[in-house]
Formats: C-alpha cells, structure tokens, sequence
C-alpha cells in the first residue's frame, strides 16, 4: 500500500510534535531548580525522544514499504512505564526539607501548565488521526501514543495541583470538607 499523502502529512506533522515536546521538556528541565521537578521534565523529554524516534521509524516503512509499524516494533520503541522512570511520589508523610514548599517559582508553573497544555493537544491531534486511519496498525500506533501522552498529561497535572496546594493530587481530592451523612 501506498501512504496517502494526509497519512504522510500527519506523520509529518507528528514528528514536529514530538521534535517541539523533546525540546520543550529538555529545556523545562534545565531551567527548573527543584530536583524532582527537573528529573520529571527528563524522563518527559525521553519519553518524547523514543516517541519521535517510533514515527521517525514509521515514516521510513510506510516510505519503503507502505506498511504501519507492527505492535511489536510499537512496544519495543516503548520508553517503559512513566512511573519508573520519574521521580518517586511525594512522600504520604513529608517532614523537614520535604514539605511542600510555597514558593514555587513562577516559570516551574509556567512550564507545567505549557506541558499540560501541548499534552491535551498532541491527545486531540493522534486521536483525530487514529479515527482517520483505516489500517489497524496505524491505529494500534495512534492509541499507543494517545495512551502515553495522557499519562504525561497526568503527571504534569498531578504535579501541578501538588505544588500550587490546590487539594488534588493527581485529579483525586485529597481531603473532603463536606459533610457525609
């Protein structure tokens, strides 16, 4: 089969997407001073270079041989579970050095609200393709990516609301005021 010249385009654009979220998250993480924040924007950056290396990949067989990535191709491109290769959680119990701290600077915040942002719509423009695309390879590659950025989108989020003491931490309320009865 033949690519289409829209399935090239969207590997095309997908690969800026990835190229801009590469570079985003490395220069997050060389900006940010607090430790865990910086190895988040790492391991965010990484996730980002393994995905821009899989539509790198998928742009030269489709090229080649006009034939999507396979599932297996898929999960060996995988940068592995986010959770490993991020920061620990904060701690149930923070004492000393890690209490929360109130003053956060500004660009830490700016640069997770931009991450939560180009997260939602990188999420919105591989599931615009993935309804698209009618080779089940193509799709299978799509949800993988809608799956890992929006754990990414999580991730930002939950760091987020922790560091600007919203009472979420990772989109679940961490203490209720109403009354149950």
């Amino acid at each position: 089969m033949t690519p289409t010249p829209e399935v090239m385009k969207a590997i095309e654009t997908a690969i800026q997407i990835e190229q801009d979220g590469l570079a985003f998250y490395a220069e997050a993480a060389r900006q940010v001073d607090d430790p865990n924040g910086k190895r988040m924007f790492q391991s965010l950056a990484k996730d980002e270079a393994a995905h821009l290396q899989l539509f790198e990949d998928a742009r030269e067989q489709l090229l080649s041989g006009g034939t999507w990535p396979s599932p297996e191709q898929i999960a060996a491109a995988s940068p592995g579970e986010f959770g490993r290769l991020s920061q620990p959680s904060p701690p149930i119990f923070p004492t000393g050095d890690e209490v929360r701290k109130t003053d956060v600077p500004e660009r830490q915040l700016t640069a997770l609200q931009r991450g939560i942002q180009a997260e939602e719509d990188s999420i919105a423009f591989y599931s615009e393709q993935m309804e698209q695309t009618a080779d089940p390879e193509g799709k299978a590659m799509y949800a993988y990516l809608i799956e890992q950025e929006q754990g990414h989108r999580v991730v930002l989020q939950g760091e987020y609301d922790y560091l600007t003491n919203t009472g979420f931490w990772f989109d679940f309320r961490e203490f209720d005021l109403e009354a149950t009865g």
